[in-house]
């Protein structure tokens, strides 16, 4: 009985720290082009609903905050506008980008650019500096009625038609792949890769979210019961949030696609149509900021260390780290420059709060100070590093493909920039 107690208890606690750390925001499409138009905001637990934003709107149809300028961005159909708001109050600033034909979803890219789909014109995948100056249109060819895209691990770009009922795949420099999906689709909206490489759809008019190989073979459908499916976002339990417009309704998943519960019940706080869901962490503790721009290293491991370099607009780490071979070399290797055991690996990821997690990037095949051979980069695997203060942090790697893993307790080598990190994260 009494690990039954701990047990409640420990669950009573976890989500009542869930409903502190995070605020759910909802896009409402409302009558889809004609009002009510709003951006609703509920806790962590689908209550407390408020409006945030109803001002300015043209059936919204997607949510994006830039926490390093405490701003947030509404993409509208009806006024090829793209809206800009202050994160915290809702109130109305600008329209930081215009010309778009009938912009739906935005997300920042791996190269810190803001990417913006477009419902109609040339259809292309465009991208803008996050200040809201023009950059390229990245993709080579059109996608009619584009709302849903998303990369796989390669950086090969994804994107949904709605009308054409199609995924089309393009490379990571934006070259058409052809169609990924032509079949067993409805109108698709948004899309997700899953851990296992797996493309997952919600289809709006199918009912359900469908499930496709990493070639685009269909296997079967991974959520159903759904009616006009649009919007999702993912709580950090791993949980998935679905907008169901039919029923004006946020449904709550396990990983698995098991059906919890409406998370936002039916028309609770006055939500008609669901189009877009934002899960937003709130600050609280350390946050990262660009005054941790330095060397660091393990004391307990001289002669090896690392370069941390933060991209605070991009909410983005890149880390550069020295070290040595997990074994010595036999005696009898020999290098030309350096020492045969040296070892230096990259890693770049976004973060949130006090945590970043990386990629590692393992780069082969070059020759000092040459173009050629031409090095080629391969993934090796994973790290997560929580700093709990402007002078310490937890560096936790996993590389799968030499079963290597461990945590790497991390400290400055100097301390000339500590109070600028201090400074930072006071102003914030």
């Amino acid at each position: 009985m009494a690990k039954a107690w701990t047990a409640i208890l420990c669950a009573l606690w976890a989500v009542t720290s869930l409903a502190q750390n995070l605020e759910i925001y909802v896009s409402d499409a409302g009558k889809l082009d004609q009002p009510p138009w709003q951006i609703l905001k509920y806790d962590a637990n689908g209550e407390n609903p408020e409006v945030f934003i109803n001002q300015n709107l043209a059936w919204p149809q997607d949510i994006l905050f830039l926490e390093s300028e405490n701003t947030v961005l509404v993409s509208n159909l009806n006024t090829n506008r793209i809206t800009r708001y202050h994160a915290d109050t809702g109130e109305f600033m600008d329209n930081f980008i215009t010309g778009i034909a009938q912009p739906t979803r935005m997300k920042i890219g791996a190269d810190g650019l803001l990417y913006v789909l477009q419902w109609s014109g040339d259809g292309k995948v465009r991208r803008y500096q996050l200040d809201g100056t023009f950059v390229d249109n990245f993709t080579d060819v059109g996608v009619d009625r584009s709302i849903g895209f998303d990369w796989d691990t390669s950086g090969n770009l994804y994107v949904s038609s709605y009308g054409d009922e199609s995924v089309r795949k393009f490379n990571s420099n934006g070259q058409d792949q052809g169609l990924f999906i032509n079949s067993n689709l409805e109108g698709p909206t948004n899309i997700w890769f899953n851990e296992a490489g797996e493309l997952l759809v919600t289809d709006w008019r199918g009912t359900s979210v469908k499930r496709f190989d990493a070639n685009g073979n269909f296997l079967g459908d991974f959520i159903t019961g759904l009616s006009e499916a649009e919007g999702v976002d993912f709580l950090p339990n791993g949980n998935i949030l679905i907008g169901n417009g039919g029923t004006g309704a946020v449904k709550m998943y396990q990983a698995d696609g098991t059906y919890i519960e409406d998370l936002v019940p039916s028309g609770f706080g006055g939500l008609i149509q669901p189009n877009a869901i934002v899960v937003r962490p709130l600050a609280t503790g350390f946050v990262i900021n660009a005054g941790l721009n330095d060397a660091w290293f393990n004391a307990a491991t001289p002669g090896q260390g690392f370069f941390v370099t933060v991209f605070p607009n991009n909410q983005q780490i890149f880390l550069a780290w020295f070290t040595y071979d997990s074994e010595r070399p036999d005696p009898s290797v020999q290098s030309n420059l350096g020492e045969p055991g040296h070892r230096w690996l990259t890693a770049f990821g976004s973060y949130s709060g006090d945590t970043a997690n990386l990629n590692i990037e393992i780069t082969k095949g070059g020759v000092f100070d040459s173009m050629t051979p031409m090095p080629a980069q391969e993934n090796g695997g994973t790290i997560e590093i929580q700093f709990s203060d402007c002078e310490n942090g937890l560096l936790t790697y996993d590389m799968p493909a030499i079963a290597l893993s461990g945590s790497i307790p991390i400290s400055r080598i100097a301390l000339d920039n500590v109070a600028l990190c201090e400074g930072m994260a006071a102003a914030r």
